[in-house]
C-alpha cells in the first residue's frame, strides 16, 4: 500500500503534465502513487498519461470522457486512492523534492488531519519565482485556527489561503464524508477546506514553501498563463458559501460567522467588477447601469484589486532584491 496518493486532474495538459509528474518522481520518498484524471482532454494528454502508467506501475489513470472540472476529477481519484495521505497537485504546478517528506513528517508528529504549506508564486511566462504566498516565520509548523484561515480569504487579503494545496488523511476524509463540491469550477479548494474546518479538522500550516504555484497571469507582462484552462464563474461559489454559512451558523462563533459572511461579500465584489468589465467591453449600457447600482461593492472590488496588484509588484521587487530569483528552467 502506498504511503501517499498524489491526485492530479489534467485537462488539455499535454504540454506540461510531464513536469508535474517529474516533480513527484524527484521526491525524497518513493512510497507513493500518482492518480491522474484525464478530464475530457482533446489533445494528447490521455496518450501521455497512459505511457507514464505503462512505464511506472505507481501511476494510475482515470479517463473521464467529458470535461467535468477539477472537483469531479479529484473526487474520482480520491475514491481510488490507497495512501494514508492524499496530496493535491494541479497539472501545471510542481512540488519541491522534499514536499511529501516534510509534510507527512509534520502531519504524523502533530497528529494532524490536514497540512498546508507556503507556496512559491511562479510567473507563468518567465518561469521565475516572483515571491512567496506569505512571509515565513521562525516556527515553521503552527496550528492554523479557523478564524486565522478566514482572515486570509477576505477582500484585503494579499494571498488567498483558499489556493493552498493540502495533504489530507485519507481515513479522516472518508470518515467525515467530505468531498469536493462538484458544481464548482472556481473555489472548490476553498470550500473543501471550509468543510474540513466544519468537521473540526486539526490543520497545520508550514511557513516554508514546498509548492510551486504557477500564477494565472504574468506579474510583469500581465499576459494570461498559457496553462490556465478555467474560466472563472463565481455564481456557484457564492451560492455554496452562502449555503455553508446557513448550514453551520449555529456551530460557528460570532467572529467566524462575520468572517465567512465578509468572505462571501468579497466574492460579490469580484463578480461585480468582472460584470462591469464585461459590460464595458460589450458596450452594454444596461449591464453598466446594473453594476453602478452597487457603488460601495464596486468601489471595494476595484480598490482591493488595485491594492493587491500594487502589493504583488512590491513583493516582486522585494523578492528580486533579496533573492536572485529562482529560474525553473525552460522545460518547466
Amino acid at each position: 500500500m502506498p504511503y501517499v496518493s498524489v491526485v492530479i486532474p489534467a485537462f488539455n495538459a499535454a504540454d506540461f503534465v510531464i513536469n508535474s509528474y517529474q516533480s513527484i518522481v524527484d521526491q525524497t520518498i518513493d512510497d507513493w502513487e500518482v492518480i491522474f484524471v484525464n478530464d475530457g482532454s482533446h489533445d494528447g494528454t490521455l496518450s501521455i498519461l497512459r505511457s507514464l502508467a505503462t512505464a511506472d506501475s505507481r501511476v494510475k489513470v482515470i479517463d473521464l470522457p467529458l470535461n467535468t472540472g477539477p472537483a469531479c476529477a479529484r473526487n474520482a481519484a480520491i475514491s481510488l486512492a490507497k495512501g494514508d495521505w492524499i496530496a493535491m497537485l494541479d497539472a501545471d504546478d510542481r512540488y519541491s523534492p522534499d514536499r511529501l517528506k516534510s509534510m507527512t513528517t509534520v502531519a504524523e508528529r502533530a497528529r494532524a488531519d490536514v497540512v498546508l504549506d507556503n507556496q512559491f508564486i511562479v510567473d507563468p511566462i518567465s518561469k521565475r519565482v516572483c515571491f512567496l504566498a506569505f512571509e515565513p516565520n521562525r516556527n515553521d509548523a503552527t496550528d492554523l485556527k479557523f478564524s486565522d484561515f478566514l482572515q486570509n480569504i477576505q477582500s484585503d487579503t494579499f494571498f488567498d489561503y483558499g489556493y493552498l494545496q493540502p495533504i489530507i488523511s485519507r481515513r479522516w476524509l472518508a470518515a467525515q464524508g467530505i468531498r469536493y463540491k462538484e458544481n464548482l469550477r472556481v473555489g472548490e479548494d476553498l470550500m473543501l477546506l471550509l468543510e474540513c474546518y466544519a468537521q473540526h479538522a486539526k490543520v497545520i500550516l508550514l511557513s516554508k514553501p514546498h509548492y510551486y504555484y504557477f500564477f494565472q497571469y504574468s506579474q510583469t507582462s500581465q499576459a494570461r498563463s498559457p496553462t490556465t484552462r478555467t474560466e472563472p464563474v463565481y455564481g456557484p461559489l457564492l451560492a455554496t458559501m452562502d449555503e455553508y454559512l446557513e448550514r453551520y451558523q449555529l456551530a460557528l462563533t460570532r467572529l467566524e460567522r462575520t468572517l465567512v459572511s465578509s468572505a462571501s461579500e468579497a466574492v460579490r465584489e469580484t463578480m461585480t467588477v468582472a460584470a462591469l468589465k464585461a459590460a464595458i467591453a460589450e458596450f452594454n449600457v444596461v449591464g453598466v447601469t446594473s453594476c453602478l447600482r452597487h457603488p460601495i461593492r464596486l468601489f471595494r472590488g476595484v480598490y482591493f484589486a488595485k491594492k493587491r496588484n500594487l502589493l504583488f509588484q512590491r513583493h516582486l521587487r522585494k523578492f528580486q532584491q533579496t533573492e536572485s530569483g529562482l529560474n525553473l528552467g525552460p522545460d518547466v
